[in-house]
């Protein structure tokens, strides 16, 4: 089989980003990493560019303008690997820094039947990456920072690229698989990689953060209430975006309680 691709979009923050290519290249199994510019200053592209140009196995997109959603950026990233032949892709953040045998443990995972199987961000204090160990009983919901998905899964499962610019669209797929009772093969595992979270946000003045915030509460999150009756974890809808499939007890946490509770009682 190809080797598996590695995807990652970035729109800010050099040091990161570096260290997190770098821990991908380090992987155990073979893999191409794609790094895909969504904005950041010519510099930083130059020196991604650059950094690719001595690699064989490293490779930059750069939109102008960039795609508009976090969604159509994962999408597109995912449809390319699929089209060079992989059957599983991981995508990742640019401020995470994984163990050498992370892509290792979460292919056997889906070996073992998982369509969507990611790690456990930690941080930097927790982060202790010669103590890896497969959770030994049950499983946790996924964690989109770090996650592996099945060329086929994602054929069924595409993100939804109305969550403009960002936020939501985890949930959403994972809702949508739930519903589809497929969410069970969708869970996190014990294996921890350090994520340094909400970087972008952080990087930005607080006149920029709010500009930020409004844009995310006008479009990921009112297109979420839309499609689901209400915001993340209190949806409503069964159907996307039909209010006469309203109903109670089907937030997402229920849903992924039942779900598992089902496998176990199965």
């Amino acid at each position: 089989m190809p080797d598996p691709w590695v995807i990652m979009p970035v729109v800010a923050h050099r040091t990161y980003t570096d260290a997190a290519i770098a821990s991908c290249l380090a992987q155990t199994v073979p893999c191409r990493v794609l790094v895909i510019n969504q904005g950041v200053d010519t510099p930083f592209r130059r020196a991604l560019e650059s950094k690719a140009e001595d690699s064989d196995r490293l490779f930059v997109w750069s939109h102008q303008p960039p795609l508009p959603s976090l969604a159509a950026t994962w999408n597109h990233g995912l449809y390319f690997a699929w089209e060079c032949g992989a059957a599983e892709a991981l995508v990742v953040n640019n401020d995470v820094v994984l163990a050498p045998n992370t892509l290792e443990l979460l292919c056997a995972e889906r070996l073992r039947g998982a369509l969507l199987v990611t790690g456990v961000s930690v941080t930097a204090q927790q982060f202790q990456p010669g103590q890896l160990a497969l959770q030994p009983e049950g499983h946790g919901g996924p964690d989109f920072s770090c996650f592996l998905i099945d060329a086929h899964c994602h054929g069924h499962f595409s993100f939804d690229e109305g969550f403009v610019p960002a936020y939501c669209e985890d949930v959403d797929l994972h809702r949508r698989m739930l519903l589809e009772k497929a969410g069970h093969r969708a869970y996190s595992i014990n294996l921890p990689f350090l994520h340094h979270r909400s970087t972008t946000i952080g990087a930005l003045d607080a006149k920029e953060r709010a500009a930020l915030e409004r844009r995310v509460e006008e479009g990921a999150r009112a297109h979420y209430r839309k499609k689901w009756g209400g915001n993340v974890n209190e949806e409503r809808y069964v159907v996307p975006f039909d209010p006469e499939s309203a109903t109670d007890h089907v937030t997402t946490p229920e849903l992924q309680e039942a779900a598992w509770a089902n496998v176990q009682t199965s």
